[in-house]
């Protein structure tokens, strides 16, 4: 489903204002290849509208998770990052302390691990996010 018109259903249902702004910042976070901050957020918007306002994108993210258009997949150096949700499935996160690349990866017998461990605590498992922090072989060279 077109991420627009999803996030459009999300603001009625709870009875706020479909805008302009808001439009152009779902499309900004979608033309986002990767993972991004609130600011680099701003930046996009930005481009191809420069009356965006800093709060209107600020107070749009939280919405935009709301209504599962864009995911908070880590915090990194006191900042939340995010990610588009492009409909690629659960996936985890290995961080690099250097130079802060963000490498995607998704295991299976992590997650069955996890589901074990859940069950052996009888703990109903709702989700999770995993970062691996350490260092990437381009910074290890």
């Amino acid at each position: 489903m077109d991420k627009g018109k999803t996030f459009s259903s999300f603001l009625e249902k709870k009875s706020l204002k479909k805008t302009h702004g808001r439009d152009l910042i779902v499309k900004a976070a979608a033309s986002i290849k990767g993972h991004f901050d609130a600011e680099q957020l701003l930046d996009t918007v930005k481009k191809s509208d420069s009356k965006v306002s800093r709060a209107s994108v600020y107070r749009t993210i939280p919405l935009l998770v709301k209504a599962e258009i864009v995911e908070e997949s880590i915090q990194k150096d006191g900042r939340r990052i995010y990610e588009f949700s492009r409909g690629n499935g659960h996936h985890d996160h290995m961080i690099c302390v250097k130079c802060g690349a963000i490498l995607e990866f998704h295991d299976n017998v992590i997650e069955k691990h996890q589901e074990l461990i859940a069950k052996k605590y009888n703990f109903e498992m709702t989700g999770h996010r995993m970062e691996i922090k350490g260092i990437c072989s381009r910074c290890r060279k």
